[in-house]
């Protein structure tokens, strides 16, 4: 009896002093294709920075099976093999294929969550990548599931999982930062099931309008109340602990790119009016980002100015304005999901850290994290 009336206290306690140690590193396998100080193959992920990498992406067919996306990157070039080679230099490091992104069709991920027989046909296609390419389990980064997929999402998760159990496969997800945007989800059912929500703490802010930050950790002093409650990453992961996630199941995002505006170089600060979003980078090739790299490479003389309501960095030069991550937020971001006793952080993606050192020390971001982490 005695044991009995202790063992709600050793949970407590156990929980209590849960590590924050997980470092999920998303590798955008096109890295691989980019030109110049830009191309990023799996031997340059350092295995011993990350506990986990998730390959993205990997596609979902409308029978239910995955399909490969770049067949001469996955395949012929083994970039699918290549990545989970690196469990042999760190064994313990896990290795997941990320299924989605943000271009691929929800409406296939709908209807395969709306069938039994089709979720399932989706486990069995899983398990086969799992056991032919040595992964350790399934990242779904279904974007997203709407108002109308929520009791189904919920289906599909818990045909995966079950599946996944007898060999001990992982199952993750990538989510909205503010589910109340894009319909909800069922936060309790999802964290009984999954083993890490990654939560993509990042994209608060855009090309429109005027020049905004891409991922702060707080809102801003002279922000709305509306964007100080839904614009920021700690007002995101406040939603899920709310909304009834265990804090050892949530991963805070960090994002290795930020988001560029084209300015009057006289007003340059944050709020200022924009001409647009600036122009792409030579190797992420994107209208409205730079990767951390490409900061590195062609901004490097550029003023950087850190808000120290925000908890993150902007830089300008001429008429080039970015909101971003360096060293000194991802260091503070990873304190805070130390703080909140979350399970840890993700980043999108590390092909983009600054892996020439051209900003300072090479995987500059990533080892800061690390860190952190282990501070």
């Amino acid at each position: 009896m005695q044991v009995l009336q202790l063992l709600p206290i050793f949970v407590l306690f156990a929980q209590a002093f849960a590590a924050t140690d997980k470092v999920i590193c998303y590798y955008a396998s096109w890295g691989a294709t980019r030109p110049g100080n830009g191309k990023f193959v799996a031997e340059d992920i350092d295995p011993n920075l990350c506990t986990h990498v998730n390959y993205a992406f990997l596609g979902l067919n409308r029978d239910g099976s995955l399909q490969i996306l770049d067949e001469e990157n996955d395949i012929n070039q083994e970039g699918l093999k290549r990545v989970s080679d690196l469990k042999k230099i760190n064994p313990d490091l896990k290795v997941l294929l990320s299924i989605g992104g943000a271009a691929a069709d929800t409406g296939t991920f709908t209807a395969v969550a709306n069938s039994a027989d089709l979720s399932q046909a989706m486990a069995n296609s899983a398990i086969e990548f799992f056991e032919k390419y040595n992964y350790d389990g399934l990242d779904v980064d279904w974007e997203y599931p709407r108002g109308g997929d929520i009791g189904t999402y919920i289906d599909l998760l818990t045909i995966l999982k079950k599946a996944f159990e007898p060999k001990g496969y992982l199952l993750t997800v990538a989510v909205n930062s503010i589910p109340g945007e894009v319909g909800g989800y069922d936060i309790p059912a999802m964290s009984n099931i999954l083993d890490v929500i990654n939560v993509m703490t990042y994209d608060f802010h855009a090309m429109w309008g005027n020049t905004a930050e891409n991922s702060p950790l707080y809102g801003g002093d002279n922000e709305s109340q509306w964007n100080k409650d839904n614009r920021n990453s700690d007002a995101a992961i406040r939603y899920w602990l709310d909304g009834g996630a265990d804090p050892q199941k949530i991963a805070l995002g960090i994002a290795f790119y930020g988001h560029t505006y084209k300015i009057n170089p006289n007003d340059h600060g944050l709020d200022a009016p924009t001409q647009g979003p600036g122009d792409p980078g030579p190797y992420t090739n994107n209208t409205f980002s730079l990767g951390y790299n490409e900061v590195c490479e062609f901004h490097r003389n550029g003023t950087v100015v850190f808000l120290d309501d925000m908890k993150v960095p902007y830089l300008y030069d001429g008429d080039f304005w970015i909101g971003y991550d360096n060293e000194q937020s991802v260091t503070i971001k990873t304190e805070y999901a130390k703080e909140k006793n979350l399970a840890g952080v993700f980043i999108w993606s590390i092909e983009t850290d600054d892996m020439h050192g051209l900003c300072g020390e090479k995987n500059g971001l990533l080892k800061a994290i690390n860190k952190a982490i282990k501070s």
